[in-house]
């Protein structure tokens, strides 16, 4: 193997580990999410960054998820081609279910902060009479 063809090969490896390190910090990502951990959640969107902008001065490496032919089976890179192909289709679809998360989550908090800004409008520390006191009621 000459030399180009072994620093082909190194830059591959590494550029799969960091799409798959990626991939791994958007799933502790979402399970902090879930947790409502926010401590965990700004540190693995610290490294989610810190990984994006590595990937980022690597050009060229990316492949696009279907436009892009991968080299013929005898080729010395195809199957670590196909290996950061599938990783890059595996990161896309967790960005997906992580953007959909994101969404819902910010419409949730923005529902709950309205919640909590209607009913403090107007709030004292005078007790009110019983007349003026608003209830919640639900019928089943």
């Amino acid at each position: 193997m000459l030399k180009s063809e072994a620093n082909r090969k190194q830059e591959l490896v590494e550029h799969l580990a960091q799409v798959h390190a990626l991939t791994q910090a958007v799933a502790s990502a979402i399970s902090a999410i879930e947790k409502n951990d926010l401590r965990k959640l700004e540190e693995h969107l610290a490294m989610q960054e810190t990984i994006c902008n590595r990937l980022a001065g690597a050009k060229g490496m990316l492949l696009p998820a279907g436009k892009e032919k991968l080299p013929p089976a005898e080729t010395a890179d195809a199957e670590l081609l196909r290996e950061i192909r599938q990783a890059h289709i595996a990161l896309a679809q967790l960005n997906r279910v992580y953007a959909a998360l994101l969404k819902r989550t910010r419409r949730s908090a923005g529902l709950i902060l309205a919640l909590y800004r209607s009913h403090g409008e107007g709030y004292d520390r005078k007790v009110s009479t019983l007349s003026q006191r608003h209830t919640w009621s639900c019928e089943v």
